[in-house]
């Protein structure tokens, strides 16, 4: 979410697609209709369904399920053809005016330049900017006018392969990260034409991209009329009419758009339109994903999933031998030339991994040891939750911890994932009440008899609920809120955090007793809390925040911040171990 639930009532426009937030988020939709109110804020609705949303509407259209992307994609033809963008925002804050290599081809035939039909993987060489700064107004060579033919593939990097990347963790994951089919790094003095005007610069790509996209082919796809598409592009467009930025225009989703397996597609889409209309980073605007007001957000900020650290920092793939190699990988250089003075916030990743590996592994993490970098798991492959079922399901996962998660009723095949759980030794549920996944083996469907033949050893451990703990929650706004316990758990019911810090005490004895393959990475696991039966939240979230481990001294305004001390903010880290932080 870019902007956040209350910004919503700064727009102008609204576009609201794969979500009803009208029923499903209402204490956030009231923002957009404080807009419709307040500002005369029009909203168009586009859903299979006429929903309670659409109700509120100025405009309602009817989409066939699942054909998002050629609304969209209607959508930033129209704009581009009406001449409804923003040229300065563009130019600016995009990269609109990079100019594609030469030998690059679009998907004309639904492939790209480089795909080898043997391997089925595409040599990316080709996918990079050209070297060569301000080319703007200069001649285009005759080679070069158009596309061109795809340039000879090669597996070596380009010569300009380690001279900068333009954002964050641009390799592939894991191992495949390393070979030829990661994408390029990026040149360090970018080719751009600031008229937009090259053949082979962003906006030109992009224009002749979406060329198709026809109010005709819009209505094959989508089921919607091509004049009622046209009346809802000039609406939601005008607000750049004639080169107009007084007003913003914002994009509304929820899961109705994430979870089609070409979700991501979908919100690149959305995200490349609303950069047209200059509407990222503007109040008012932005592309804004409607989730729960206690949001799951914070999970994947604190590093749940499995491909990022806290923060997200990317998880090390087998090619990452040592630290070093790592950050050189992670961190980009800015993507824009010098002209465009980039903040690239990324380039503090040094600091951030750094200070993720202190707050790890405390004193064991110095600059001798590679601030025990090697410690930590490295990915090869795909590890996420929808794997690790699968794996399930094969027998190579022999069991499975489920807390704060209901896999068999929120997985894309709970059947599927019910046979998974059938086959593996052992189950352990932390919840507050019965669910689909602890009570797997009643589902519909099991007799009795099949009931006797499932293997697997369920634990259910009654966990405290919503009232029962103190903690912090990321709304959709990224605001962090801080609840007090309302009352203790009743019974035998425990703390989360209880319960997860009292297994890997009990799992860290048993490497110090038994030994271990390599128990480095456990044993020396920072674990300094009051009680360490019972860490208690308030230290774990001074502990994310971050801490000085010397004193520290601000060379511009000479403040000091003691050893010990928490720190002010992401500025103050360091990547030579003298700052410890879990979460930027």
């Amino acid at each position: 979410m870019t902007n956040g639930y209350t910004d919503i009532k700064n727009t102008d426009m609204m576009l609201i697609m794969g979500g009803n937030p009208a029923e499903n988020h209402p204490c956030g939709f009231k923002w957009a209709i404080e807009a419709k109110r307040v500002r005369n804020a029009k909203m168009i609705v586009v859903d299979p369904r006429f929903t309670r949303t659409a109700a509120t509407a100025d405009f309602f259209l009817q989409i066939r399920a699942g054909a998002d992307i050629a609304f969209l994609g209607g959508m930033i033809r129209y704009a581009i053809e009406k001449n409804h963008i923003a040229h300065d925002y563009l130019v600016n804050y995009t990269n609109a005016a990079f100019i594609v290599k030469e030998g690059f081809k679009l998907p004309d035939d639904g492939l790209y330049s480089g795909f080898d039909a043997e391997k089925q993987i595409y040599d990316k060489t080709t996918w990079n900017y050209e070297a060569g700064g301000n080319l703007t107004g200069k001649p285009v060579s005759s080679s070069s006018a158009g596309q061109g033919q795809p340039a000879a593939q090669s597996a070596a990097p380009s010569s300009d392969a380690h001279e900068g990347k333009g954002y964050q963790a641009a390799s592939g994951m894991g191992a495949k990260g390393a070979g030829s089919g990661a994408p390029p790094m990026m040149p360090s003095n970018v080719a751009y034409d600031l008229s937009l005007q090259h053949p082979r610069c962003v906006f030109q790509l992009l224009k002749q991209q979406y060329s198709r996209y026809t109010p005709e082919m819009v209505e094959r796809i989508t089921g919607i009329k091509a004049d009622q598409f046209l009346k809802a592009a000039e609406m939601f467009t005008s607000i750049r009419k004639d080169g107009d930025m007084k007003k913003a225009g914002t994009i509304i989703y929820a899961v109705g758009w994430t979870q089609h397996t070409f979700g991501t597609q979908i919100i690149r889409a959305a995200a490349m339109l609303q950069l047209l209309l200059g509407n990222v980073g503007r109040a008012g605007g932005g592309v804004n994903a409607l989730r729960g007001h206690s949001n799951i957000q914070g999970a994947t900020d604190m590093g749940g999933v499995f491909d990022i650290w806290p923060g997200y920092l990317k998880v090390p793939n087998p090619a990452d031998v040592d630290l070093k190699t790592y950050l050189e990988r992670t961190t980009p250089k800015a993507s824009k030339p010098d002209q465009w003075d980039s903040f690239n916030y990324w380039s503090n990743t040094p600091k951030f991994a750094v200070s993720f590996l202190k707050t790890m592994f405390g004193d064991a993490a110095t600059k001798e040891n590679d601030f025990a970098f090697h410690y930590m798991p490295k990915i090869d492959r795909n590890y996420s939750w929808t794997q690790i079922w699968d794996s399930m399901l094969s027998g190579s996962v022999k069991g499975l911890f489920a807390f704060g998660m209901n896999g068999v009723a929120i997985g894309p095949d709970s059947q599927k994932n019910i046979e998974a759980l059938k086959k593996a030794d052992w189950l352990v549920v932390g919840e507050i009440y019965e669910d689909e996944t602890s009570e797997f083996w009643k589902s519909p469907g099991i007799t009795p008899d099949e009931m006797k033949n499932i293997k697997t050893t369920v634990y259910r451990l009654a966990c405290a609920g919503f009232a029962e703990k103190d903690g912090s929650m990321t709304n959709s706004s990224r605001w962090l809120q801080w609840k007090n316990v309302a009352l203790p758990p009743p019974g035998e019911a425990r703390l989360d955090q209880d319960i997860v810090a009292q297994i890997f005490l009990r799992t860290r004895e048993l490497y110090k007793t038994e030994g271990g393959k390599f128990p480095d990475p456990i044993q020396n696991l920072t674990w300094s809390y009051t009680d360490p039966q019972h860490p208690s939240l308030s230290e774990l979230a001074r502990e994310f925040n971050g801490k000085a481990l010397a004193d520290l001294t601000d060379p511009k305004t000479q403040r000091v911040i003691k050893k010990g001390q928490q720190l002010p903010g992401f500025a103050w880290l360091k990547d030579d171990g003298t700052t410890s932080c879990a979460r930027k």
